[in-house]
């Protein structure tokens, strides 16, 4: 009987299991805990509602089988993206270009201000024996004018007197041509003149070096060419240098600065402008006199006129054998006659009031009018317009002729 009983629990007990393992209730599975597992940040499109989720907790480093897409994440909180501000840059500065240093007696760009430097008026011998002159082609400015005999002398301006090479010969002064220095408050170089010049020279305190009278000037500022004796008489050797020169004026204690609010007579126009008339000049012919005739041909090429004399011969320097040339050329009429009673047959030559002329240019020319109110003020040159007159930059020649050759000057002359 026992043994049945036994028999019985058993039986009992193994049909509590089975039901235990088929199921008779659902029992609800286990959450896992925090501490062993991350759990899963919900994907942003849910699962379905009638769905239920059996894929294990995805990891951080864990990619859920079967899928290509990436592991989810939890997503990133951050404050909303600001742009900085947007700011103009404003362009560097513009550096002002150094203003272009302009040589005042020719208008063209220079590496050296000699604005407020007194340049030197030196007269040069034009008889034909004497020729060819040493230097001259480092003129900025050059005058011609007649003497007695028909002849004609030089005055060269030069502002960088200083650095002069020998320059000659030297010759003497004419009354008239301390009126042409003065244009341009030049220190006065010559070697003797006429009685005429030397009463001048005293009554206007001229500031001068006298090749030949003036002994209380170191010696040798002017001395006779060696090479120039080979071929030449005396008076046609005599010579100096810049440096020799500059000597002197320093030992005169002469002033060498500008005089004050001192303007010089030429206005030009900027290096970068140019200046053409209406009227032709392309071969400029001045018959001063049977000795000497002047010509200017414009050569197109270069832009300048090329200088001749003596009926046709080129006007060349003597050190390089260039032929002279200029960027202007000026002819200015002057009332001109013999001086009464002078032994010598010297003349006169007014440059004090007014008169008319020509300036040539390019090619071109238009007619002028000069005015002088003073010995001592610079001449002033006006265009037709009656306004100053605008010159190309460039060096310059300027041809004082009779006011008796004015008709018979041509400004396209054809032989």
């Amino acid at each position: 009987m026992q043994h049945s009983l036994k028999i019985v629990a058993s039986l009992l007990l193994l049909c509590s299991v089975c039901m235990l393992a088929f199921g008779c209730q659902t029992v609800p599975a286990e959450q896992p805990k925090d501490s062993d597992t991350t759990t899963a940040t919900p994907v942003e499109d849910p699962v379905p509602s009638d769905t239920t989720d059996t894929t294990p907790p995805v990891g951080d480093d864990t990619t859920v089988p079967g899928t290509t897409e990436p592991p989810v994440t939890d997503p990133v909180t951050s404050e909303p993206e600001t742009s900085a501000p947007e700011t103009e840059t404003s362009p560097e500065p513009e550096v002002p270009e150094e203003p272009a240093i302009i040589h005042p007696l020719t208008g063209l760009k220079t590496d050296t201000d000699l604005s407020a430097k007194r340049p030197a008026a030196i007269m040069i011998n034009n008889i034909r024996v004497s020729c060819p002159q040493d230097g001259i082609i480092y003129a900025d400015i050059i005058y011609e004018c007649l003497v007695e005999g028909g002849l004609t002398r030089l005055m060269m301006i030069t502002l960088d007197y200083d650095n002069l090479p020998e320059i000659g010969s030297i010759r003497s002064s004419r009354d008239y041509y301390l009126n042409f220095a003065a244009d341009f408050d030049a220190l006065y170089i010559h070697a003797g003149g006429s009685p005429f010049a030397y009463d001048s020279i005293k009554a206007r305190k001229i500031q001068n070096l006298d090749g030949v009278n003036m002994w209380n000037i170191p010696a040798k500022t002017f001395y006779r060419s060696p090479e120039r004796m080979k071929t030449m008489s005396l008076e046609h050797c005599l010579v100096s240098t810049g440096e020799k020169i500059a000597a002197a004026v320093k030992y005169k204690k002469y002033r060498t600065d500008l005089a004050e609010n001192f303007d010089y007579p030429l206005d030009f126009v900027k290096p970068d402008e140019t200046v053409t008339f209406a009227n032709k000049a392309e071969n400029i012919h001045i018959p001063f006199s049977i000795s000497q005739v002047t010509d200017f041909t414009y050569d197109a090429e270069t832009g300048e006129y090329l200088r001749y004399q003596f009926n046709g011969q080129k006007h060349v320097e003597g050190t390089t054998g260039e032929q002279l040339t200029f960027k202007n050329v000026m002819i200015l009429f002057c009332k001109t006659g013999a001086i009464t009673g002078d032994v010598k047959n010297r003349i006169d030559v007014t440059t004090v009031g007014e008169g008319s002329g020509y300036y040539a240019v390019n090619g071109t020319y238009t007619k002028i009018k000069w005015v002088k109110d003073s010995d001592e003020s610079p001449i002033r040159f006006y265009g037709e317009d009656g306004e100053l007159l605008m010159m190309n930059p460039g060096k310059t020649f300027i041809s004082v002729c009779p006011t008796s050759i004015e008709s018979i000057v041509s400004m396209n002359y054809a032989k």
